[in-house]
C-alpha cells in the first residue's frame, strides 16, 4: 500500500513536469495567449509564471509586462504592479496601455493624489483619450472636487455625447454641485400598552462647504401628553482625504429631550473597502442625570452592499452597559437610492425616542432592555427630490415597570430637496 502511494505521487509529479515542459516549448506569442486564458480562469499565480517565462526570452515584450502588472493589481499587489509598469514607462513614457493600467492601480488602491498626477501625465500625451478623461473625472470626484470633475466630463462628452458612464457621472456630479438642501420628516410611534401614540417631526437645512457639510435641525415631539422642541447643529468637516469628523450639539428646555446633547466621532476609510470610526455621545438631562456613551463602527463595502456594525458602551457605579446595532444596505443607482435593514439590541443615543428627562434615572435611560428591527427605503425623484420611508418594530422594556415590555411600531416619511 505504501509503495502504491509513492508511485501515485511520482506519476502526478511527472505529469506536472510534462505539462510544464509542454507550455515552455511554446513560442512567446502562443505562451502569452495561454497565460492570458490561464489568468482569466483565475489561476493567476500560474499565469504569472508563464508571463515571466515569456519575458525571460523577450524582455521588451511590453504588452506581456503590462498584463503581468494587471494580474498583480487584480490580486491587490499594487507595489509589484507599479514596478512592472515603471519598466515599461521608462522605455516608452507615453505608452497608452501602461498609463491606463497605472491609473487603475492607483484608483483601486485609493491613492487618488498619485492617480491625479498620472492622469495629468496621460492627458498631456493623449489629450483626447476618452478613458483618461473619464478616469480623471472619477479621481477628482473622489478628491471632493466636483466642479473640476464636471469640467473634465464636459470635455469627454464633447468628444462622445453618448458616453454612457460619462453621462451617468455627470448627472451625479450635478447633484453634488447643488450646495444646499431642505428636508422635512414626520413620524409616529404606536405602543401596545401604557403609552398613547406619539408623533415627531424634524426640519433640516444643510449646506455643503469647501471644508465639509453643516446641518441645522429643529426636532419636534408630541408624546407623554407633552410637546417640545430641540434645535441641533451638526457638521461633517473633512480632515484629510478619506478622513472626516462628526460633531453635534443639541439643546432643549423640554422634558422630552436632553437639556444638552453632544456627539463627536472620527471616520476613516481603510484598505480593502473597509471603514471605521470612534466617537462619544453625552446626554445631560439634569444635575442628577447624565449619560456618557462610547461608540464606534466598522463598515464594509462589497459590490453594491454596505454592512456596518455599531456598538455603544457606557459605565456607571453598577458596571458596564453594552448595546449594538448592525445595518445592511443594498445600493442601486447611487448612494441616494437604497434598501436597508437594521437590527439592534439595547439603548441607542442616536434614537431620539427615549431621550427624555421626564423623571428617569440614569439606569432607566441607559440600561432599559430592547430589541429592534427596521426597514428603510430611499429613492431619488425628479426635481432633485429624495423620498425616504422607514418602518421599525421595537420590543422595549418599560421604565415604569422594569421587566415588563411594550411593542412599539414606528413609521417615518421624509422628503429632501436639493437646490
Amino acid at each position: 500500500m505504501k509503495i502504491k502511494s509513492i508511485l501515485v505521487v511520482i506519476v502526478l509529479f511527472a505529469a506536472s513536469v510534462v505539462r510544464s515542459q509542454d507550455w515552455k516549448q511554446l513560442n512567446s506569442d502562443d505562451l502569452f495567449k495561454l497565460a492570458r486564458q490561464t489568468a482569466f480562469d483565475g489561476k493567476r499565480t500560474e499565469a504569472r509564471e508563464m508571463l515571466r517565462e515569456v519575458l525571460s526570452k523577450s524582455k521588451d515584450y511590453h504588452e506581456v509586462r503590462i498584463f503581468l502588472a494587471r494580474t498583480y493589481a487584480w490580486d491587490g499587489q499594487y507595489d509589484q504592479a507599479k514596478q512592472e509598469l515603471a519598466i515599461v514607462l521608462d522605455a516608452e513614457p507615453n505608452n497608452t496601455e501602461a498609463l491606463n493600467v497605472l491609473l487603475d492601480v492607483d484608483m483601486w488602491g485609493e491613492k487618488y493624489n498619485d492617480a491625479l498626477v498620472t492622469a495629468d501625465r496621460a492627458l498631456a500625451a493623449h489629450p483626447s483619450n476618452e478613458d483618461f478623461l473619464y478616469k480623471k473625472a472619477v479621481i477628482l470626484k473622489n478628491l471632493q472636487k466636483p466642479k473640476e470633475a464636471a469640467d473634465q466630463l464636459s470635455r469627454l462628452l464633447e468628444l462622445d455625447p453618448s458616453h454612457t458612464k460619462g453621462i451617468a457621472l455627470m448627472a451625479d456630479l450635478k447633484k453634488q454641485l447643488l450646495k444646499h438642501y431642505v428636508g422635512l420628516s414626520s413620524g409616529f410611534d404606536t405602543f401596545s400598552k401604557i403609552y398613547s401614540n406619539a408623533f415627531s417631526s424634524s426640519l433640516n437645512f444643510g449646506t455643503t462647504h469647501k471644508w465639509g457639510t453643516s446641518i441645522l435641525r429643529v426636532n419636534y415631539s408630541d408624546r407623554f401628553s407633552l410637546k417640545g422642541f430641540q434645535p441641533e447643529i451638526e457638521a461633517y468637516p473633512r480632515i484629510a482625504n478619506g478622513v472626516y469628523a462628526y460633531v453635534n450639539y443639541g439643546y432643549s428646555q423640554s422634558k422630552l429631550f436632553p437639556q444638552h446633547r453632544l456627539g463627536g466621532e472620527i471616520f476613516s476609510k481603510l484598505p480593502k473597502s473597509f471603514e471605521a470610526s470612534l466617537g462619544v455621545r453625552y446626554l445631560y438631562f439634569n444635575s442628577s442625570t447624565s449619560v456618557v456613551l462610547y461608540t464606534g463602527s466598522i463598515g464594509y463595502y462589497f459590490k453594491n452592499y454596505w454592512v456596518s456594525l455599531r456598538p455603544y458602551l457606557s459605565a456607571d457605579v453598577d458596571g458596564f452597559s453594552f448595546s449594538t446595532s448592525i445595518t445592511t444596505r443594498l445600493y442601486f443607482e447611487n448612494s441616494d437610492n437604497y434598501l436597508g435593514l437594521t437590527l439592534g439590541y439595547g439603548f441607542s443615543p442616536d434614537e431620539r425616542r427615549f431621550q427624555s428627562s421626564n423623571g428617569l434615572s440614569t439606569d432607566q435611560i441607559n440600561i432599559l432592555k430592547s430589541q429592534r428591527a427596521g426597514l428603510a427605503w430611499q429613492k431619488t425623484l425628479p426635481a432633485n427630490v429624495i423620498l425616504g420611508l422607514s418602518l421599525n418594530v421595537t420590543y422595549q422594556e418599560l421604565s415604569v415597570y422594569l421587566g415588563d415590555y411594550t411593542l412599539i411600531t414606528s413609521g417615518t416619511v421624509s422628503f429632501r430637496k436639493r437646490f
